[in-house]
């Protein structure tokens, strides 16, 4: 068990965060476990966050602040790394909210071997509150850490149906500080998204041990989530393409296609990026089927059309599509998906 003198370092990253930021550190500075760095990373806020910034500095002599100009989420949390000296990193959103004991209750299920450890969390929006459980009951995973991965790559895995959130967000856990410098672990700034899923693909690998406790520790706001991939359409391309690169580079690397149910989900992974990106070029661009081929044929999507990899995906409505994409019947199903008005 950890001692009590341990310090965690927790690192918010901000940006236009004022409607909620103060109610966020109030719930860090107001945590039963004492012994805490709180670092606030202002990320080129256009509201008051960073005015805000300031004045709850001189609240609270466990706060650093730092700003910078707009640079995404993943160069905030890294440089919060950089001004990081405790044992324990934790990360929070600042639109979030933590339960008072998370840090303590967190703590008290560390043991030496243990780099991770996660807990459950609430999702809620106004008098709305949703349970989320990402495993049912306590988990420690270390030789066979199969689950994990299979929910990074497919959120629905081991969760009930009206899930909030899965195991790949970076807030509600605890890394050990020396293991992510030893594996030199930071957040990608070239990813728009996914950046923390990918994070953990290699913090879950790199790891000796982790601990889920089956407890909901963190209040995940909802009320700001909207459909990205409709805001976003025209640009999925740019905003996923780097995403299956990534998680195709870790599980080459990492050795995880060596295990067929994991190779699977990535696969099914694979297979719906390549869709959403297949369907907005067909929404968007009148040169679709030249930009389908490209994205089939020169890209790591084309790892879904080799080596017998459609027969691998059990969904068969997903490997009924993916054939006509083998079979270049691009305009075919450009034709039902408008007709039928989905994937």
């Amino acid at each position: 068990m950890v001692t009590i003198n341990e310090k965690v370092s927790i690192i918010v990253p901000i940006y236009n965060a004022e409607k909620y930021l103060e109610e966020c550190i109030a719930s860090i500075t107001n945590q039963t476990y004492k012994n805490l760095q709180i670092i606030l990373v202002n990320d080129g806020s256009k509201d008051k966050s960073w005015e805000l910034c300031k004045k709850i500095k001189d609240t609270d002599n466990r706060i650093i602040i730092a700003t910078q100009s707009n640079s995404g989420v993943s160069v905030a949390r890294n440089r919060g790394l950089e001004f990081a000296n405790g044992e324990w990193i934790m990360f929070v959103d600042p639109d979030d909210i933590l339960d008072k004991k998370i840090v303590e209750d967190l703590l008290a299920n560390v043991s030496s071997k243990i780099d991770i450890v996660a807990s459950g969390c609430y999702g809620f929006d106004g008098n709305y509150k949703k349970k989320d459980s990402f495993f049912e009951g306590n988990r420690l995973f270390n030789s066979d850490k199969t689950d994990l991965y299979l929910q990074l790559m497919d959120a629905t895995h081991g969760q009930s149906d009206d899930f909030v959130t899965a195991i790949g967000v970076p807030w509600g856990k605890l890394y050990r500080h020396s293991f992510l410098k030893k594996y030199n672990l930071k957040f990608d700034p070239k990813l728009r998204r996914m950046q923390d899923n990918i994070f953990n693909m290699y913090a879950f690998y790199y790891a000796r041990e982790i601990f889920y406790l089956d407890k909901p520790l963190y209040f995940y706001r909802l009320d700001h989530i909207t459909d990205y991939a409709k805001r976003h359409q025209s640009a999925m391309i740019k905003i996923f393409k780097p995403v299956v690169d990534a998680r195709t580079t870790g599980i080459s690397k990492l050795g995880l296609d060596q295990n067929p149910e994991i190779y699977e989900y990535y696969l099914k992974e694979t297979a719906g990026f390549f869709f959403g990106i297949v369907n907005s070029l067909i929404l968007t661009n009148k040169r679709f089927e030249k930009e389908v081929k490209q994205l089939k044929n020169n890209t790591n999507f084309n790892i879904l059309f080799k080596n017998q990899n459609i027969k691998k995906i059990k969904d068969k409505k997903m490997r009924y599509k993916l054939f006509l994409f083998d079979h270049n019947l691009i305009r075919l199903y450009s034709i039902m998906y408008k007709i039928l008005g989905k994937n």
